[in-house]
C-alpha cells in the first residue's frame, strides 16, 4: 500500500492570511492572535521542558487547550468545519500552526488513513506527545469529534501522527509496541484491524 502524499502550503493559496493575524502593540507590551489579546511569545525549549516536567495529565490537559484555542480559530474562520473541505481545514491549520512556529503540517491519505505530518518542529522528539495532544484539541473543538492521534513515527526530517478514534488509539499503540511496523499498522487498519 502506497500513501497519498501532499503537502499542504497555507502560506501559498491566498486563503489563509497571515497579514492580519498578529497584531503586537509595543506600546502596551502585549500581542494580539486575530483580535484574541494575551498572547505570548516564548522560547520553544522552555515550552518543551515545562511541558516534560509537569504532571502528565496536566501536560495533556494544556496541550489540548492550546489545540482548541487552534480549534476555536478555524471554526471562527470556516464556520462549519465539517462541512468544508479536507484541504481547506488542513490549509487553515497549517497556517495556525505555522503562526505559533510548531513547523509545516502536510498529510498523507493512506487508504481511508488519514496521517498528518509535521516537519520543522522546534520540540524534537521530546515535544510530539505535546503536539499529539495539541491536534487532538484542535480536532474535537474544530468538529466536535472525541477524535484520537497517535505518533507512528519519527525521523530526522518529519513526524507522523494517525487520526483516528479514540479505541483505534489504543489498537495500534498495541500493534507497534508488539513490533509492528508503523505502515504494517496502517495496513491492518484498512483490514479491519483484526490481526
Amino acid at each position: 500500500m502506497h500513501p497519498a502524499v501532499y503537502f499542504v502550503s497555507a502560506m501559498a493559496s491566498g486563503r489563509f492570511d497571515p497579514l492580519s493575524s498578529v497584531a503586537f502593540d509595543l506600546r502596551r507590551g502585549a500581542i494580539e492572535l486575530q483580535g484574541v489579546p494575551g498572547q505570548v511569545l516564548i522560547p520553544a525549549d522552555a515550552l518543551l521542558a515545562l511541558s516534560q516536567s509537569a504532571d502528565p495529565e496536566v501536560a495533556k490537559d494544556f496541550a489540548r487547550r492550546v489545540g482548541t484555542e487552534v480549534g476555536r480559530r478555524l471554526g471562527e474562520r470556516l464556520g462549519d468545519a465539517s462541512s468544508a473541505t479536507l484541504e481547506l481545514v488542513l490549509e487553515q491549520l497549517a497556517g495556525e500552526l505555522s503562526l505559533l512556529g510548531f513547523g509545516l503540517l502536510g498529510f498523507e491519505r493512506w487508504g481511508q488513513a488519514l496521517v498528518l505530518t509535521l516537519r520543522g518542529s522546534p520540540f524534537g522528539a521530546g515535544g510530539d506527545g505535546m503536539l499529539g495532544f495539541l491536534l487532538e484539541g484542535v480536532l474535537q473543538r474544530a468538529f466536535g469529534r472525541d477524535a484520537g492521534v497517535v505518533r507512528l513515527m519519527r525521523d530526522d526530517a518529519v513526524v507522523r501522527f494517525l487520526v483516528t478514534g479514540r479505541g483505534t488509539v489504543e489498537l495500534v499503540q498495541v500493534w507497534m509496541s508488539s513490533g509492528a511496523t508503523w505502515s504494517e499498522a496502517l495496513a491492518r487498519l484498512q483490514g479491519g484491524g483484526a490481526s
